[in-house]
C-alpha cells in the first residue's frame, strides 16, 4: 500500500495520547470504490488517522473542539474501516467504535477520557453518521446520550425513516426483575430522550432471555411492520418491540431447535449470527471441532422465517461441514487470491465470528485461523447452498480479535457514493462549461481523488 500505510500527516507526537494500536492506519483498497458494494463488513474498531475522503464528515465535541470521521469501503470478505480525525492535545482513552448501523446512518462512539475511565456514557461522545446524497454532503451529529446509563453496544439499536428524515436510537436495559425492562427511546425529530417501562409476554419467556448480543431491525419504513426492532439473544431468542407503538409488551420469539452440536462457552458471536435480509429473520449456527477425535472442521446451518408480526416459526434452510486441513493440497497457498474451490476446505484449525451477507445470498462470511489467539486471520466467503468457497481475504485490525465481535455486517455502503457522484457530475459540467477539451485531464475534486484512488487532505 506504501504511503496510504503510513500517510506522512500523522506524527506519533500528535497522538501520544492515545493508544498505540490505533494510530495504526487501516489499509485501503481503492480498486473497491467503483462500484461500491451495496453491503460490507465493519472492523468495529476505530483508528485515529488524519486522512480524509469524500465521505468525511465533521462535528463539534462536548468540550467545543472538532473532530471529523471517515470511512474505508471494502468489497467482502476486506474489511471495512473507519478513523477519526482529532485535534492536537485531544486524549481518547480506548478505541473509538462502531456501536450500530441502519441504512445511511451509522451511529458512533468516541471516548474523550482518560485511559482506564471508560465506564459509562459521560466518558464518550455519541454521534451519528448520515451519508451524503445528491444533494448535500456527509454529516456528523452530536448526540446527547442520557447521563445516568451505563450502555453496552450490544443493547443499542438503531431505526432509520429516510423519507420522514428521522431516526431513533433505542436503547433496552435489565430492570433488575426479571421480565421488565427500561426502553429509552431518543427521536431526532425532538432531540430528547424518554423512558417507559416494557414487559416480556411470558413468565416462561422471561426466564429464558437473559442478554442481548445484538440489535436488529425487522421493520421497513412503511407498512404493517414499521417500527419493529428486536434485542436478540443468540443463546436463546429474540425480544420484539414496535418502537411506533405505545405498547408495553416485549414479544418473545425462541431460537429454532439447534442444528448442528451447541457448546454454550463464551460469547454466542462466535458461533452464531442473525440479520434481516429479502424479508427474512436469517439466522446461522455453527459448531467447532478442535482437539476431537473427529476430523478437524466444522458444520454450519441456517434457518429463516418470514418477517411478519404473527409469523413465529423457524424454516430450515442450508446445512455445511466443512473440513479444516492445514495440509491440504486441494487448497490454494494463498487465499487472498479468492479463488472459488470446488470443495469446501480451509486452512486454518480455528473458525468462527460468522457474519451472514446482507447482499449475497446463502453466504456467509467466517473468520478461519491456524490458532485462537492468533493475531492474523482470514475471512472467508462461503456459499452455503453450492457448498463452496467464493472468496477469502487478509483481516487486518489493530487490537486483538477472538473474544467478542469481530466485523459488523452493514449496508451503508450503498449510500456513500451519492455525494462524490454528485460532486464528479458537477465537476465534469464545469470542465465542458470552461472549454477543456475531452482526453485533457482537468485537476480532480477532492471526491474524484478519493474514486481514482489517491489520498488527499
Amino acid at each position: 500500500m506504501g504511503d496510504d500505510h503510513c500517510p506522512p500527516d500523522d506524527p506519533a507526537s500528535k497522538h501520544d495520547m492515545f493508544p498505540a494500536n490505533i494510530l495504526i492506519p487501516p489499509p485501503m483498497y481503492p480498486e473497491d470504490i467503483d462500484p461500491l458494494p451495496d453491503s460490507i463488513l465493519f472492523d468495529p474498531i476505530g483508528y485515529i488517522s488524519d486522512r480524509t475522503n469524500h465521505t468525511t464528515a465533521g462535528a463539534l465535541i462536548k468540550g467545543g473542539r472538532r473532530i471529523e470521521v471517515t470511512f474505508w469501503v471494502a468489497h467482502p470478505p476486506r474489511a471495512s474501516y473507519f478513523s477519526v480525525r482529532t485535534p492536537a492535545g485531544l486524549e481518547i482513552g480506548d478505541h473509538p467504535a462502531i456501536v450500530t448501523t441502519e441504512k445511511d446512518l451509522a451511529l458512533l462512539r468516541v471516548p474523550f477520557c482518560h485511559p482506564n475511565y471508560n465506564f459509562n456514557s459521560t466518558d464518550s461522545d455519541y454521534f451519528v453518521y448520515e451519508a451524503g446524497t445528491k444533494r448535500k454532503q456527509p454529516r456528523l451529529k452530536l448526540i446527547a446520550m442520557p447521563p445516568y446509563l451505563s450502555i453496552p453496544d450490544s443493547n443499542v439499536g438503531l431505526l432509520r425513516f429516510r423519507r420522514r428524515g428521522m431516526f431513533l436510537i433505542a436503547i433496552l436495559c435489565w430492570t433488575f426483575t426479571i421480565g421488565q425492562y427500561d426502553l429509552h427511546l431518543y427521536s431526532s425529530k425532538t432531540k430528547s430522550w424518554s423512558k417507559r417501562l416494557m414487559y416480556i409476554d411470558s413468565p416462561e419467556a422471561a426466564k429464558n432471555y437473559t442478554y442481548a448480543s445484538k440489535v436488529i431491525s425487522i421493520g421497513g419504513e412503511q407498512g404493517s411492520m414499521a417500527g419493529l426492532v428486536a434485542w436478540v439473544d443468540l443463546w436463546n431468542g429474540i425480544l420484539i418491540c414496535d418502537l411506533l407503538q405505545d405498547s408495553q409488551i416485549l414479544q418473545y420469539i425462541p431460537l429454532p431447535s439447534p442444528r448442528v452440536p451447541t457448546l454454550r462457552r463464551g460469547s454466542p458471536l462466535h458461533v452464531r449470527d442473525i440479520n434481516v435480509v429479502g424479508g427474512y429473520i436469517m439466522y446461522f449456527e455453527m459448531c467447532l471441532y478442535v482437539g476431537l477425535d473427529l476430523e478437524e472442521g466444522w458444520e454450519g446451518a441456517t434457518s429463516r422465517m418470514k418477517v411478519s408480526r404473527t409469523e413465529t416459526e423457524w424454516e430450515e434452510g442450508c446445512r455445511i461441514k466443512v473440513c479444516s486441513d492445514p495440509t491440504s493440497s486441494r487448497v490454494p497457498p494463498n487465499l487472498q487470491e479468492g479463488t472459488v474451490l470446488k470443495e469446501p476446505v480451509l486452512k486454518g484449525r480455528h473458525a468462527g465470528f460468522p457474519a451472514i451477507s446482507l447482499h449475497d445470498d446463502d453466504v456467509v462470511y467466517i473468520m478461519d485461523k491456524h490458532k485462537f489467539l492468533d493475531k492474523k486471520a482470514s475471512v472467508v466467503a462461503v456459499d452455503m447452498k453450492n457448498q463452496t468457497v467464493k472468496g477469502a481475504a487478509d483481516f487486518v485490525s489493530g487490537v486483538f480479535f477472538g473474544l467478542t465481535q469481530a466485523y459488523i455486517p452493514s449496508g451503508i455502503s450503498r449510500y456513500m457514493g451519492l455525494w462524490s457522484s454528485t460532486r464528479s457530475e458537477e465537476n465534469d459540467a464545469e470542465t465542458s462549461k470552461n472549454g477543456i477539451a475531452k482526453g485533457k485531464q482537468a485537476v480532480p475534486e477532492e471526491g474524484e481523488a478519493w474514486r481514482r484512488g489517491r489520498r488527499w487532505r
